[in-house]
């Protein structure tokens, strides 16, 4: 699969590297753009998603982060930024990369580059930043907009987050955000979702009560089929004893 199909797949044909995937603008320094592959990573990793979610979705997520990995991989390297940004166009010459041994090793080279590793030690690194941060007063802000004040909706959009921060968040961001007017007051829905979120399966209408529960039951299964290497979280204590 060439480059510019893992685009257009993920993101449309015209699909712009910066505003489209890493939705940074066409200026942003190196920091901004690690920044911004760590969020999407962190919110589209096949590991990371829900077993709620249906095949479609998961599939989506899947193509959604090979994109999103392909993008950095451009942009943080200097010479490929720049000629994407004189040209638009994306080094996608299958014909380059034949079937003979020499081809396949660049070939494999290049998806090696395009899908590193993602360690736990990123992961939690990204996260102890995350947290607490001027960044997640801003996503949590613009969740609590979004969904006038649905705490349970917002646990499902802000990354990183479970229902033991609803509290927190209410006290640090939203009651300061509402006594200052910059948003609403929603505090019966506050209220209403301060506890955990009803399971999804439980909803279900009895006439596709089963059919529901077996797709919220579903449980992301690791799906090799692709002919697309994919990147993976790798336990950085595991590999060590590995190479011991």
């Amino acid at each position: 699969m060439s480059a510019a199909t893992i685009l257009a797949e993920a993101y449309g044909e015209s699909a712009n590297l910066y505003t489209d995937v890493l939705n940074v603008s066409s200026d942003a320094t190196p920091s901004q753009l690690r920044k911004a592959y760590y969020k999407l990573c962190l919110r589209f990793h096949p590991d990371k998603q829900s077993p709620n979610l249906t095949d479609n979705e998961k599939e989506l997520a899947k193509k959604k982060f090979q994109a999103i990995s392909l993008a950095y991989t451009i942009l943080s390297d200097e010479d490929k930024r720049k000629e994407y940004d004189e040209t638009g166009d994306l080094y996608d010459d299958d014909e380059d990369l034949s079937s003979s041994k020499e081809g396949m090793k660049q070939w494999t080279d290049y998806f090696d580059a395009v899908f590193p590793k993602v360690t736990t030690k990123d992961i939690d690194a990204f996260e102890v930043k995350y947290k607490c941060s001027d960044d997640e007063e801003k996503d949590v802000l613009v969740y609590y907009k979004k969904f006038k004040g649905d705490l349970n909706k917002m646990v499902e959009c802000v990354m990183l987050s479970s229902d033991a921060d609803k509290e927190r968040w209410v006290k640090d961001y939203i009651n300061p955000a509402i006594a200052k007017g910059d948003i609403k007051d929603y505090t019966d829905r506050i209220k209403k979702t301060m506890g955990s979120a009803p399971s999804k399966s439980k909803k279900a209408k009895k006439g596709r009560g089963k059919k529901k529960a077996e797709e919220a039951e579903l449980v992301d299964s690791d799906d090799d089929s692709s002919d697309v290497p994919m990147a993976e979280v790798v336990d950085d204590e595991k590999e060590s004893a590995k190479e011991k």
